[in-house]
């Protein structure tokens, strides 16, 4: 497979609704610097100016219907212009604990993004678990610790043409409407790590299904199913990707290509900030099972496309890839 941007065909109009979603850490600028040590590119083309544009091209080239993001530390400055100008609106939810916050001497502060295409989705409402909290980390018994968790609901909008006129009353009774989370989990690599984040999968998914109960307004169940993407910071084997598929959801690589990617973050890197290589998977799109058939995913470059020290590299200006899945919803818009 190769890596470019270019997915199959959307779906077939008229047949069943499809959404598409895009799965990105970002890399935060406050976690990139001298002390990051990474060397897999020159330091011009490592400052945000030049990165915060690539990252900024790469988003739009997707053209997804929902971008969740993580490691957002320029928001406001960068990604929210440059989406918005091209068809998105955001919500972000900002980290009161960012590692970035040192690094910066307080000038940024990283957080977790949802963007989507305003012409084809309505935001219904939102949710921010547990913000904010008077510890970095609570004690995991106390089960109030969802990692970055931000969700959001939407309703598939419905065509331009059918929101005048004849069609109004159809646009405003639909009824197709869909849970986003975008989660960034606890990422120390021992056993500590492990359990935390076991037990924020566990709190992000009461945290979902709650806001999902209370905001629905008695809507039925089936018509709200529900997405998470996310940087878990755990592998496929462990506990908390585990929780996910426990609870009725799928990983949509797994789903389609029968695996998942080889990996979908490898960084090398020297001085006192984690030295040393990682590469792994740590990053997923999951999707209801009993609600949504997967239609296609990006391609993930291989090791050989990014060159020998890693990423972030031309062409990839995060340590993490894009992922992408097109989903159809299994239930038509306005089925019984």
């Amino acid at each position: 497979m190769n890596s470019s941007l270019m997915a199959a065909p959307p779906p077939v109009p008229g047949a069943r609704p499809y959404v598409t979603v895009v799965q990105y850490n970002c890399l935060a600028e406050g976690l990139s610097g001298d002390d990051a040590g990474f060397d897999s590119l020159p330091k011009d083309e490592m400052a945000w100016p030049k990165r915060g544009y690539e990252l900024t091209r790469e988003i739009i080239d997707a053209d997804a219907d929902v971008v969740c993001l993580q490691e957002v530390d320029h928001y406001h400055d960068t990604f929210r212009p440059a989406l918005h100008a091209q068809g998105y609106d955001g919500i972000y939810r900002e980290d009161e604990w960012s590692p970035c916050l040192k690094t910066t001497d307080g000038k940024l502060a990283d957080g977790v993004a949802i963007f989507y295409k305003r012409e084809k989705l309505e935001l219904l409402g939102m949710h921010v678990p547990f913000t904010p909290r008077d510890v970095k980390e609570p004690p995991i018994e106390e089960r109030r610790d969802a990692g970055k968790c931000l969700v959001a609901r939407f309703r598939l909008r419905g065509p331009i043409d059918a929101r005048r006129g004849p069609g109004w009353k159809d646009y405003t009774c639909a009824k197709q409407d869909f849970i986003v989370a975008s989660l960034h989990l606890a990422s120390a690599k021992n056993e500590d790590g492990v359990k935390r984040r076991e037990s924020q999968a566990l709190c992000a998914m009461k945290e979902i299904l709650t806001f999902k109960a209370m905001s629905g307004a008695g809507r039925e169940d089936r018509l709200a199913p529900i997405i998470v993407a996310g940087d878990l910071n755990a592998q496929p084997h462990e506990p908390a990707v585990e929780v996910f598929k426990k609870l009725g959801l799928m990983s949509c690589y797994l789903r389609h290509i029968r695996a998942e990617p080889l990996f979908t973050t490898w960084k090398i890197r020297s001085g006192p900030y984690k030295p040393g290589e990682a590469k792994m998977t740590i990053d997923y799109i999951f999707a209801q099972h009993s609600a949504f058939d997967v239609y296609d995913v990006l391609a993930m470059p291989r090791s050989d496309e990014l060159g020998p020290k890693g990423l972030p590299c031309r062409g990839h200006p995060s340590d993490h890839l894009m992922l992408k899945a097109s989903l159809e919803f299994v239930v038509p818009v306005g089925d019984p």
